[in-house]
């Protein structure tokens, strides 16, 4: 198609994403947690983004710190910013799919099957890591400044917005890190890097991104940067051992390609593709 072409679907498909994540912003902010409430009982009408928050301060907060609002505004942004966060996550399959309907006309079979594998583990990782944010990171660092807290002799009073704010930050940041393996797989089977070149320059790597983490870690301290930072290690090592294999099978076919019309393996030596016929050179 001609650029311009590319360009309007392109547009289009942006406009499905900011309707999905404006419905999905109405319905955190807007829809009953209780759906019989408005009804039965007015008063004690709440949104489901209300229960979503009364929920991470019973799941993590609760029975170690107390949480105060801080400002007279800290409620309205808690909500909105939460009710935006869960949008976002409730809209992934819906960006997912416009990503790659947008992409899938220029990709070859066998870039399809690499798509639909890189996809699949993609989401999965993420949302482990996320899980493993929320109910093994988050409660983690918790527990830390408190215990910090009561070494200073202080009563570990937070303000709302840094409380929610750690709490989705690092459920958000790890569930990005556990994306890591499938990236990084990704990259080697497209032959973009080689496992040699992380293997040979550890040492760099996990300084650079040591750094990283500590820059985006929430709390900014040592045990925020090492439940962030020991995780994503273990994760990439683990990444270079699969990608390892991949490696090795696409070395053995790097004199053997693909038909660059259908995507078909050719053997070496052929000059036609076996399965539409059509000449390589």
């Amino acid at each position: 198609m001609p650029l311009i072409e590319h360009i309007r679907e392109l547009k289009d498909r942006v406009k499905v994403i900011i309707i999905s994540f404006i419905v999905a912003l109405i319905f955190w902010l807007a829809f009953p947690a209780d759906i019989t409430a408005p009804f039965s009982n007015p008063e004690f009408y709440e949104p489901m983004v209300s229960m979503v928050l009364k929920r991470v301060v019973q799941d993590i907060g609760a029975a170690q710190i107390e949480i105060i609002g801080c400002s007279m505004t800290s409620p309205l942004e808690i909500i909105f910013l939460s009710a935006a966060f869960l949008a976002i996550a409730s809209i992934m399959p819906v960006i997912g799919y416009e990503t790659y309907a947008y992409v899938d006309p220029a990709l070859y079979p066998h870039e399809r099957r690499l798509i639909y594998g890189f996809t699949l583990a993609f989401v999965s990782l993420f949302a482990v890591g996320g899980l493993f944010g929320y109910f093994i990171a988050a409660p983690i660092i918790v527990r830390a400044m408190v215990f910090f807290f009561e070494l200073a002799g202080v009563i570990p009073t937070v303000c709302a917005i840094d409380f929610y704010g750690l709490v989705f930050t690092t459920v958000l940041l790890i569930g990005v890190v556990f994306t890591s393996p499938a990236v990084v797989v990704m990259l080697v089977r497209f032959g973009v890097i080689s496992t040699s070149l992380i293997t040979r320059n550890r040492l760099y790597v996990y300084g650079i991104l040591y750094i990283v983490v500590a820059l985006i870690t929430p709390d900014g301290w040592l045990v925020g940067n090492a439940v962030l930072f020991l995780p994503l290690v273990a994760l990439i090592e683990s990444s270079i051992l699969i990608a390892r294999r991949f490696e090795k099978k696409r070395l053995t076919e790097q004199f053997v390609g693909h038909c660059k019309f259908c995507g078909t393996v050719l053997r070496e030596g052929e000059l036609f593709c076996s399965k539409c016929g059509r000449a390589q050179e």
